[in-house]
């Protein structure tokens, strides 16, 4: 069958030529403009061709179209232009089908007399209307998603999951959000089966993320319903890092509510599941609610599985590790939360000095908890010393223009913890005129 003409696609390719030619764009530019739209060159070259890299008979995708529309400084012309050719493309695959071209092999009814030759007449009709829909469906799958899609998503996953310790969280929610609205249109769609595991993965991982901005933003309601949806994934494909994130999601909502029975129930909900990237943070977070529970030793006893299973690792889709900053940093708050003010200031002076270095296990949330556990270890004990307590809580107010929820608590513990002398130091003034502009937060443990 001769291809149909397409004009919407013609346009589409013709203005990316334009573009080019106008920006004098050669091949060579092809790897810097991939990575500004995080891709590949070999995904940009298809694109300038109208076509999918892998999968040439498709439209590129809408992530790489946003990207070139946006580099190239189009203006909305290359989206508007790709969704035309997507409308055509829909438009020609659904006259195919119904002209009939069904798949070489499907029977063909002879004509003849009888009632038995006209049962197996609406027999065969039936068949091949069938055959045709599974045909359909088959090419809407493959239309779907591609590997090449598939493999743009993960490269994603995996730059959120390395930025995301540093990054500024707002900045971040608009690449989270584009990106599991894309996966959740996909799976909303056929699935081929050979892509569903990965799909549902990248469903999960995004959704974790999601629900993680929002615990951040303290919009619990949110989180939960992100943990939640994030664990359905998480169950569908039995991926033990996503698992044990979502748990650890699922107890930090309920620990920073000061429901320390349930932050503990989540915890041994996922006993039996075991990854070495989780272990040492489920052990921290088991630590930290039996440290407000005011069970030592076993704050202890999980505080040592923590230092056993840490290590140093790459981050990857889901929690942040624990390395020796980590681990320095949980020691110290669970000290502090057992009343135990020079291991306190000790384990977070090393956890400070620890994410200074910023290591594998760097997270700017952990490392300002860090400095503000010392600085609350400072006020404790027969000889505080308050001026040093306002000054690290100082340079926390300063590195960050929206800190965690969790973090602006802690703050607003250190402004509680001052006498109503050391409220007359320059330093604890200063400090107090700093974090009382801070938005109302959650409740520190």
């Amino acid at each position: 069958m001769q291809d149909r003409p397409r004009p919407a696609k013609a346009a589409f390719v013709s203005e990316l030529a334009q573009l080019r030619e106008s920006r004098g764009l050669k091949d060579a530019n092809f790897t810097k403009l991939g990575e500004k739209i995080r891709v590949h060159r070999n995904v940009v070259s298809a694109a300038f061709r109208g076509e999918q890299h892998g999968s040439p008979w498709l439209l590129p995708s809408q992530q790489v179209v946003e990207g070139l529309d946006r580099e190239l400084h189009a203006g909305g012309r290359l989206i508007g232009l790709w969704q035309n050719a997507v409308m055509e493309h829909t438009a020609l695959q659904i006259k195919r089908e119904g002209d009939g071209h069904f798949p070489p092999g499907n029977p063909r009814v002879a004509g003849g007399p009888g009632e038995g030759m006209a049962t197996d007449r609406r027999e065969f009709v039936e068949l091949a209307t069938l055959s045709a829909l599974a045909a359909s469906t088959q090419t809407r799958m493959d239309e779907a998603v591609t590997a090449a899609t598939l493999d743009e998503l993960e490269a994603d996953a995996d730059e959120i999951a390395r930025a995301y310790g540093s990054a500024p969280h707002a900045s971040l929610l608009p690449e989270v959000g584009a990106r599991w609205r894309q996966i959740t249109d996909i799976l909303g769609g056929p699935v081929a089966p050979e892509s569903r595991e990965r799909i549902t993965l990248l469903g999960g991982q995004f959704t974790y993320f999601l629900g993680r901005l929002a615990f951040n933003a303290d919009d619990m309601r949110s989180a939960r319903r992100f943990a939640g949806l994030a664990g359905r994934y998480a169950e569908e494909v039995g991926d033990p890092v996503l698992i044990l994130s979502v748990a650890a999601l699922r107890s930090s909502v309920a620990y920073w509510r000061q429901r320390y029975g349930p932050a503990l129930a989540e915890l041994r909900a996922v006993a039996h599941v075991s990854d070495p990237y989780m272990n040492a943070r489920i052990a921290a977070y088991e630590a930290r609610t039996h440290a407000a529970l005011g069970d030592s030793d076993a704050a202890r006893a999980a505080l040592d599985r923590m230092e056993t299973a840490a290590g140093t690792f790459s981050p990857r889709p889901g929690s942040t590790p624990v390395g020796p900053a980590g681990v320095a940093m949980f020691r110290a708050g669970t000290a502090l939360a057992l009343g135990d003010a020079p291991a306190a200031r000790e384990w977070a002076a090393l956890a400070v000095d620890g994410y200074q270095r910023r290591g594998g296990d760097f997270s700017a949330e952990e490392a300002h908890h860090a400095a503000l556990t010392l600085a609350l270890a400072h006020l404790l004990g027969a000889r505080p010393e308050p001026e040093e307590a306002a000054r690290l809580a100082c340079r926390v107010l300063d590195e960050t223009t929206t800190p965690a929820h969790t973090v602006t608590g802690k703050i607003r513990s250190i402004g509680r913890a001052f006498t109503s002398d050391q409220q007359r130091l320059p330093e604890v003034a200063a400090f107090a005129e700093a974090y009382r502009a801070l938005p109302a937060g959650t409740v520190t443990p």
